[in-house]
């Protein structure tokens, strides 16, 4: 074979390689290409389908209900909200609530006036009760969050005008403190005397003044202050 023959034929081979690896490159590119598109596509779809997150603000003054709508950790069995029924106590029926021998009113840094029980605890009153006739209708697992003050015999009272205080009779038997004729209450959440955690918890229960109306300080947020 001449040497012209030779030539060709390598440049023939030349062109074939040549070829080739341009279209390995092209073939490459393509996967390549593709892929991300179809990546960015995964992406864009990503974000379009989620949701916006939210992050609004409690509606309401439901303030500090949590677990049973009475401020416990967990619910329980929903509390009756009708009146007690005539008291028809069972023998041997434990009286549910907290026995105090005395109130106290008091004026206390930044709440002002409240009543305290013989502990030292605050009192509170409850706006689904009735002062006129009183009545108490925290009941079941309403007595599990706020407990009744119940008092045996007359209780020693320090700032407290005798002719606002009274008893009535729970179901259970127990003899239920009065105070302008709003039954009384201690909040288990406050753990300790001194404290009122349980200030407008759901907007319904209220520190009690020494003549028996609304204390109305120290709304936590979310909180409305009652207008009649």
């Amino acid at each position: 074979m001449n040497s012209a023959g030779v030539m060709q034929r390598r440049g023939f081979l030349a062109v074939v390689l040549l070829g080739a690896v341009i279209l390995t490159v092209y073939l490459v590119h393509a996967q390549l290409g593709g892929d991300g598109g179809k990546r960015e596509a995964r992406a864009a779809g990503a974000v379009s389908d989620a949701s916006p997150s939210s992050s609004g603000s409690p509606n309401g003054p439901a303030y500090n209900a949590g677990g049973d709508g009475y401020g416990a950790a967990s619910p329980s069995a929903p509390a009756s909200s009708a009146p007690a029924a005539a008291p028809t106590p069972s023998p041997g029926t434990t009286p549910v609530g907290v026995k105090t021998t005395s109130l106290t009113g008091k004026d206390i840094k930044q709440m002002g006036n409240v009543v305290v029980d013989s502990q030292g605890w605050t009192a509170y009153r409850f706006d689904q009760d009735t002062a006129n006739p009183p009545t108490s209708t925290c009941v079941d697992a309403c007595t599990r969050s706020w407990l009744p003050m119940l008092v045996d015999g007359t209780p020693a009272l320090t700032g407290v005008d005798a002719a606002r205080v009274g008893t009535i009779d729970r179901a259970d038997g127990g003899k239920q403190l009065t105070l302008g004729g709003w039954p009384l209450y201690r909040f288990v959440g406050d753990n300790g005397p001194a404290k009122w955690k349980g200030q407008a918890v759901n907007n319904a229960w209220w520190v009690v003044q020494a003549n028996g109306a609304r204390n109305v300080s120290c709304l936590p947020p979310g909180a409305v202050a009652p207008t009649s």
